[in-house]
């Protein structure tokens, strides 16, 4: 499971601290490339609105910390 934030990984990446990128992803872990195809396809997928998405992910992430 990864919790990692684009945003936040393009931060640490832009500032050049390989500490704070290693102790960022021991926590919140990798950002990978692929594909989300076929997501709709999948039994228990649902469209959420970008306000649910947010306030669930800023939950997720309380839950991490």
């Amino acid at each position: 499971m990864t919790a990692a934030a684009l945003s936040e990984v393009l931060d640490i990446r832009d500032r050049g601290d390989r500490t704070a990128m290693a102790v960022y992803q021991h926590k919140y872990g990798f950002l990978t490339e692929g594909s989300l195809d076929g997501w709709q396809e999948t039994d228990s997928a649902a469209e959420i609105t970008a306000t649910e998405f947010e306030r669930i992910w800023a939950s997720a992430r309380e839950g991490i910390s």
